[in-house]
């Protein structure tokens, strides 16, 4: 079988941050903020996830979309030489009506991809398939890109089934409510495997790896199926 997905993908989101890093060298987060809503989109990132398979790697973003009557694609990359499928979502907010910054995508979104990998490694294509969430190190909670409460107010309980998702998410105070302003990036655990439990019949074995440090202007989420590199 030879390396897996995870193994690949950590590399090239490591050339990524690298590159952010520099290029963002002294800005701070206001600034940041401004250049990761206005600047960067989805695509951006999957070029550059993309870029290091070079002339293997086929962009199935938006495709379903040019081709009449297709089913929708759940995937934006295909490596054809490892026969990868990888999913990408960029986290940013758009400007709302009210003039304030909002999430850019429902949580449905978010379930839509999640359950489209479960079922990839449930019906056999554990270590070729992925899931890569990357956002700016721009906001002060994690919440301000991603819906995770289990409602629409100003401070949210936390949704504990969403949760499950992120297993890279604390509380910052451990006697505070469970509320999404009070969730925490794990840095400790970062470059981890951590496992996704979810309460379903689903038979697989799910992980989630957390790439990123305190300063770093970049930070992923990868998923993908528990598996072991194997040799010949």
């Amino acid at each position: 079988m030879g390396p897996t997905i995870d193994q690949y993908l950590v590399a090239n989101c490591l050339y990524m941050i690298d590159e952010f890093n520099m290029l963002y060298k002294g800005w701070d987060k206001p600034e940041l903020k401004i250049e990761a809503d206005e600047k960067f989109n989805e695509m951006d990132i999957i070029v550059r996830l993309g870029y290091p398979f070079k002339q293997n790697a086929h962009y199935t973003a938006g495709e379903s979309g040019r081709i009449k009557k297709a089913q929708k694609i759940n995937h934006d990359l295909y490596i054809g030489q490892r026969d990868f499928k990888i999913e990408v979502k960029y986290l940013k907010n758009w400007v709302s009506s009210a003039n304030t910054r909002a999430a850019s995508k429902s949580w449905s979104v978010f379930q839509q991809d999640f359950d489209w990998l479960m079922d990839e490694i449930d019906n056999g294509k554990n270590g070729k398939v992925a899931f890569v969430i990357g956002w700016f190190n721009c906001v002060d909670s994690f919440s301000q890109l991603i819906q995770l409460g289990t409602g629409n107010g100003a401070y949210p309980l936390a949704d504990e089934r969403k949760l499950a998702y992120f297993p890279f998410l604390i509380k910052k105070d451990e006697n505070a409510p469970k509320q999404t302003k009070n969730l925490a990036y794990d840095y400790v655990n970062a470059y981890i495997e951590s496992p996704v439990r979810i309460s379903s019949k689903r038979k697989g074995k799910y992980r989630c790896m957390f790439i990123g440090e305190k300063d770093d202007k970049f930070h992923f989420a990868l998923y993908y199926g528990e598996c072991k590199m194997i040799t010949n």
